[in-house]
């Protein structure tokens, strides 16, 4: 075997890290916090083509993919990551439905009546929780914006509740995760003879999940509501 066959190049250690970082970092489409891995990944590919040229090392090529995945998916993940989540915040109110901070108007009891009396008569969307109950098919149910614990026995401050009433013909199975409520805000009927009673309803409703993060607005569009 010739001498020449025998030499052996080492590779620089900061381009095999680089790369993986690199291919960790495609993963940030789908786990967001994985986008990050391209700081040091970008980091680590610099410095092993410094020191491939500086101590004639090898893994030049494998040093310069880790900085183009470092490089593409830094910036691709936390974009898809943004557009994936104002396709969800869009999907939760129906179009022409104006979002409200559901959360924000309950907590202020001076102006709250003031902000629901002026929104009545038009179709709003609310985000927050069904009342908990046993589960079951419902045609109307209260719902507030944060969730209450499991208790049948407390009641919850009639300003910081809203009926949901839906169309007719139409039910909705209860669940304990948080939904999106697009209706049109009208008085309740029943709230002038009973205290203890909501003092508003959104009527043909319809409920959707709430797929994003209470009081996030959309990256792109906004728009306002939560």
């Amino acid at each position: 075997m010739a001498q020449a066959d025998l030499n052996y190049t080492p590779v620089a250690p900061q381009a095999v890290l680089s790369l993986m970082l690199g291919v960790f970092c495609t993963l940030g489409l789908f786990i967001p916090w994985l986008a990050l891995l391209a700081i040091p990944g970008l980091v680590l590919g610099l410095l092993a083509l410094k020191s491939i040229r500086r101590y004639e090392l090898s893994g030049h090529q494998l040093a310069r993919r880790g900085i183009q995945l470092s490089l593409l998916f830094g910036v691709l993940a936390p974009v898809w990551q943004l557009t994936w989540y104002e396709i969800r915040f869009h999907s939760e109110a129906l179009p022409g439905y104006t979002r409200i901070d559901f959360a924000a108007v309950s907590k202020n009891r001076t102006h709250s009546e003031k902000m629901w009396e002026s929104l009545l008569g038009q179709p709003i969307c609310l985000k927050g929780f069904a009342e908990p109950r046993r589960g079951g098919l419902l045609q109307s149910f209260r719902m507030t914006s944060q969730r209450q614990p499991f208790s049948f026995g407390n009641q919850s401050d009639p300003w910081e509740m809203i009926i949901v009433q839906l169309p007719e013909e139409t039910s909705w199975e209860w669940c304990y995760e948080p939904i999106a409520v697009s209706g049109t805000l009208v008085r309740n009927p029943d709230a002038e003879d009973d205290p203890d009673a909501p003092r508003f309803l959104l009527k043909q409703s319809t409920v959707l999940p709430a797929l994003t993060s209470d009081h996030f607005q959309a990256p792109f569009s906004g728009g306002g509501g939560c």
